[in-house]
């Protein structure tokens, strides 16, 4: 059945549950010259579901300790915790300051034994002239001291867990979350990384700032991947600890085709080592990137008509192969949604339908959560 089906694919990933016991596979071979480590390294599973996770939902939290995972990334919006501009911007007291949803989620992930990722997004309306939230503040020192603030709540001596991972803004390369989008995007994306690091840093020496996340392609006037980070580093963005990519396939085949050049520019699972090479070459060392969103819809897909619920899982265990398998730079995957929107939204990509019945993907992102590839 099922389990066959995705042990016959999660081929070497030694899903816990395949065959008869639940114990991973152990390797008889005998071990070779240490050289190079060409051992896949553990790739540490996540979920995002933002809206679901701060809901009153009584169902959401159970399901998402469920699987096992070791990560809980969320988005803190700058606009909706500090609505209105605080008097001491540096102390988390502040009465300006509402974290009510960023507590919830960051404590609930440390009662199920997992770790939060913040990605600290969106300006309020007295940072950037009243603009829509994806505008940009008009002065990144106000976004550092957010950053630096966040990164006080969560230094794990204020009563919540300490958070280690934090990223800068959301898909700065698409006009969607990032706005304007023109001539100076990437001078601005680059004040916003410098000021966020520089904040973090000056609470938490561990913590790691990612930039990105990347959109896989540029959209809504933003340029791909590579071109946006060309202009980053040309305007003078900080060498970064780690760069985050929301790899969407949009239906194209999860197979290893290292180099491929999409006509879009788009990089995706296909050619992560197209990222990873820019990095190399610009860094002169290998960065960790983290796959910050990732998922398949049981909806239109382009290419492949509405995904059943098997396909769904399918392609996961095979994404998630081909990942473990090819990018040992790639220590963090996250799934984008427990349950989907709606029965007709675009955002079918839940490990549950939105009447909360579960998909066979929700089992097989349990299992591989839990299998050695998370150890």
């Amino acid at each position: 059945g099922m389990r066959r089906v995705l042990c016959l694919l999660a081929f070497g990933l030694l899903v816990a549950g395949c065959g008869s016991s639940a114990e991973p596979a152990v390797s008889t071979k005998p071990p070779t010259t240490p050289t190079v480590d060409a051992t896949p390294k553990p790739l540490e599973l996540g979920l995002q579901d933002d809206a679901l996770l701060t809901s009153q939902e009584p169902e959401a939290w159970p399901l998402a300790r469920g699987l096992g995972v070791q990560i809980v990334r969320y988005n803190v919006a700058w606009n909706l915790v500090a609505p209105t501009e605080p008097t001491d911007a540096l102390n988390p007291d502040d009465p300006a300051y509402d974290w009510s949803a960023v507590d919830q989620v960051v404590d609930r992930t440390g009662l199920m034994g997992a770790h939060a990722l913040l990605t600290i997004v969106q300006a309020p309306g007295w940072a950037n002239g009243n603009q829509h939230p994806a505008f940009t503040p008009d002065d990144p020192a106000d976004f550092g001291r957010f950053c630096r603030v966040v990164a006080t709540r969560y230094d794990g001596h204020h009563g919540h867990p300490r958070v280690t991972r934090f990223t800068v803004w959301n898909e700065p390369n698409g006009g969607e979350f990032f706005r304007p989008q023109d001539a100076y995007t990437s001078q601005r994306y680059a004040g916003l990384a410098r000021a966020c690091i520089d904040g973090v840093a000056a609470v938490d020496r561990a913590a790691t700032v990612a930039i990105g996340p990347l959109a896989s392609r540029g959209s809504k006037g933003g340029e791909p991947p590579l071109a946006f980070l060309d202009a980053y580093r040309a305007a003078g963005g900080p060498e970064p600890a780690a760069v985050a990519i929301n790899p969407y396939q949009f239906g194209l085949d999860p197979v290893f085709l290292p180099g491929e050049q999409r006509a879009n520019g788009a990089i995706n699972l296909r050619n992560l080592d197209s990222l990873e090479g820019w990095l190399s070459t610009a860094y002169g060392s290998i960065k960790p990137i983290w796959i910050t969103e990732f998922a398949w819809r049981t909806a239109q897909t382009p290419g492949r008509g509405v995904l059943t619920d098997a396909e769904q899982a399918r392609l996961t265990a095979v994404s998630v192969a081909l990942v473990h398998s090819n990018y040992p730079y790639v220590r963090t995957m996250i799934w984008f949604l427990l349950r989907d929107q709606g029965p007709e939204s675009y955002w079918r990509s839940g490990l549950v339908q939105f009447d909360w019945q579960r998909k066979p993907v929700y089992d097989v992102w349990a299992q591989l959560a839990r299998s050695s590839l998370a150890h």
